[in-house]
């Protein structure tokens, strides 16, 4: 594991720097940064604009107006010459190397894989208007000499949206917002903004919610972003109680005539909703937080968020994938008791996925029992029918097999246990 990334850029911890909520600054030689931002695709504006091919966005304007949009089908290079910012907005995937520095700094806050990288280069005078971002952030200067200017968000803690005053609100603006906000960009830089100018070396730690201004570069620079996408904890209940509420027929029912425009033609739904959220209430006592991150974890998995399944996590039960199937090689001459479970997963439409894992025949029966499964087991009921089988080594065998894609965790408590 790489050590705290954090602590080379601020001399503080991960976790001690990002509970702050302040903005940090330090400033240092460009050695310090790590290899992969100093050499490569970062080695210089041209590098980067030649051999990045992910996505694009530009934006430009001072700090009361301005716009950032996504382009297609327009080299880096060219944008540049038009005097835009260019934000190449998926810099790890272009970078593996990178992969190792965003786990480590995962680890450091105690997250889940939802680090990205990202990399602005600015065109002298160009920069973005004035607003504030979602997420918590680093930037590091990578090339050039970068101007920021600042100022705390004094409205609201937590935005948890992303804002400007020049641009159309979110849908979930309201809610953060709903005790007043600055009706024009002149509000916020009326009361004055601190200068912070960052040169090749210099880290800076942005909160989230923190109103900031790029705009009116002086010169060319090119910084690095590393954009920590932490879920709320709302988000984190909200998706267990999609997996577990999910599982009631109850819930999952259409909701016909709620929106009837006779009060007597909805009163049966409401109320039947009523009934609902009541029991859901009295239910969620009973819920672990623990299965609330451990659902997040898996449900990043599954759709992709995550590119690692996480292998120390335990599940109570677990699914069948359909379209998932098994089939067996011979195994390493060295080692006879071994075999290869090779599982192929993923639609038919196309090539499937094609997972090996080296495994002892004395699991090959446990395998083929999965596989005639089609609703959902337990652990529990896997110990009952292999009794041979040591509960740890069942809970990594079912952790190497969601890996594979032959399972997948059911990672909410069972609905009709109460």
């Amino acid at each position: 594991m790489v050590p705290d990334p954090a602590r080379a850029l601020f001399d503080v911890g991960a976790g001690e720097l990002f509970a702050s909520a302040k903005l940090v600054v330090s400033h240092g030689p460009v050695e310090r940064l790590p290899a992969f931002l100093r050499a490569g695709l970062m080695d210089s504006v041209d590098s980067l604009c030649r051999g990045y091919q992910g996505p694009l966005q530009v934006s430009n304007g001072n700090p009361r107006e301005g716009v950032q949009v996504a382009v297609v089908g327009a080299h880096a290079s060219a944008l540049l010459r038009l005097g835009l910012t260019v934000y190449f907005t998926e810099l790890d995937r272009a970078i593996p190397d990178s992969g190792p520095w965003l786990r480590g700094l995962e680890a450091s806050l105690g997250l889940p894989e939802c680090a990205g990288l990202g990399a602005f280069v600015n065109a002298p005078g160009s920069g973005l208007p004035l607003h504030h971002d979602r997420f918590d952030q680093l930037l590091i200067q990578i090339r050039g000499q970068k101007e920021l200017r600042y100022a705390p968000n004094s409205f609201v803690d937590n935005p948890d949206v992303s804002f400007s005053p020049i641009n159309a609100a979110q849908a979930d603006w309201a809610q953060a917002y709903r005790h007043g906000f600055p009706r024009t960009s002149d509000e916020i830089l009326d009361r004055g903004l601190t200068t912070v100018t960052l040169r090749p070396g210099s880290a800076l730690f942005m909160p989230a919610g923190t109103w900031h201004t790029t705009a009116g570069q002086p010169d060319e620079a090119l910084s690095a972003v590393v954009v920590v996408r932490a879920p709320s904890r709302l988000a984190i209940v909200l998706n267990l109680l999609r997996h577990y509420a999910g599982q009631s027929p109850a819930w999952r029912a259409r909701p016909y005539g709620g929106w009837a425009p006779e009060a007597a033609a909805a009163a049966g739904e409401h109320q039947a909703l009523a009934t609902l959220m009541t029991d859901l209430g009295e239910r969620l006592r009973s819920l672990a937080p623990v299965d609330a991150f451990k659902a997040w974890w898996s449900e990043a998995f599954t759709t992709g968020a995550q590119g690692h399944y996480p292998m120390p996590v335990r599940f109570d039960r677990y699914i069948r994938l359909p379209n998932s199937s098994v089939r067996y090689e011979k195994g390493d001459s060295s080692a006879a008791e071994l075999v290869t479970c090779v599982v192929s997963s993923g639609p038919t439409d196309r090539a499937q996925a094609n997972t090996g894992l080296s495994i002892s025949g004395e699991v090959r029966p446990v395998i083929e029992w999965v596989t005639r499964t089609s609703a959902a087991f337990s652990v529990e009921e896997a110990c009952q029918a292999f009794p041979d089988c040591a509960r740890d080594d069942l809970e990594q065998l079912f952790a190497w097999l969601s890996h594979a894609a032959l399972i997948r965790p059911v990672p909410a408590p069972e609905w009709d246990r109460r």
